[in-house]
């Protein structure tokens, strides 16, 4: 299989230990996403190998705002890492299909996956590097977080005004996140920094193990006047805006096998 093309393959999976975050987001023809989500399976776990630097990551598919199909997050433990694991994904696929013997009729076959795969997702895709480096007081996870399941995932963006970094990360560590670890609603929340390609300054994640989790959060904290903090906050902020995700699947950390949430 060596006309088997290096391109972006990214496989997926959650962990918070992860420093940096590589962000694909696809515009898959809706007609088309079944079959772009089973390929993806099958390609990024025949792209699966002990040298692969990846550490986990996630599958998200788009639920509101936005004009992409799913977002894919690929995470790693450094920027080299990042760097490195292309080259080991290419090896370990072109491994994985020798390995498998095929016969011609077969090798064209999933070449022809491959390509219908590839064109799916370089089409109109855009990507962006993130960090989390240094972030851990803007993080929780719930004891009994399962990411064996599906979750909504809301996405909050924000660029902040110049000298104000600060004070946005105040607020949200006395603010939103505060709120969210006593809701009892929330099952985890993340943020991350703009390191590399076009991206806001922040984004903040609010993770809910289903629908009606996030209305009962909403419903609880929707209005109220603004207190001093929160009035330091927003005013440390130049723009915002806010889109929901489903998360749907990922890679087992311990076993690096891709598979669809329940």
């Amino acid at each position: 299989m060596k006309n088997f093309i290096t391109v972006l393959f990214l496989t997926v999976g959650i962990t918070v230990s992860a420093q940096v975050a590589n962000i694909t987001y696809v515009s898959v023809e809706r007609e088309n996403s079944e079959t772009f989500l089973k390929l993806h399976e099958k390609f990024t776990n025949l792209s699966i190998s002990e040298d692969r630097k990846i550490t986990g990551g996630g599958m998200f598919a788009h639920a509101f705002a936005g004009d992409y199909t799913f977002a894919i997050y690929d995470f790693y433990a450094n920027e080299q890492d990042l760097v490195n694991d292309p080259a080991l994904a290419d090896a370990a696929m072109q491994a994985n299909v020798e390995a498998m013997n095929l016969d011609d009729a077969a090798k064209d076959a999933l070449m022809s996956e491959y390509q219908n795969y590839v064109a799916m997702y370089v089409h109109n895709h855009s990507d962006q590097i993130r960090q989390s480096r240094g972030l851990e007081d803007m993080t929780f996870e719930a004891e009994d977080l399962d990411w064996s399941t599906k979750k909504v995932v809301v996405v909050s963006t924000y660029d902040t005004k110049w000298g104000k970094n600060r004070d946005f990360a105040d607020g949200i560590i006395n603010g939103s996140l505060k709120t969210l670890k006593e809701s009892g609603h929330a099952v985890a929340a993340y943020a991350s920094r703009h390191f590399y390609g076009s991206g806001a300054d922040w984004q903040t994640y609010q993770v809910y193990n289903s629908w009606s989790d996030f209305a009962a959060y909403e419903e609880a904290n929707l209005g109220g006047p603004m207190t001093e903090d929160d009035k330091k906050f927003w005013a440390a902020i130049d723009s915002h805006s806010d889109e929901i995700l489903t998360y749907i699947g990922g890679m087992d950390p311990e076993t690096k096998v891709f598979s669809y949430s329940k």
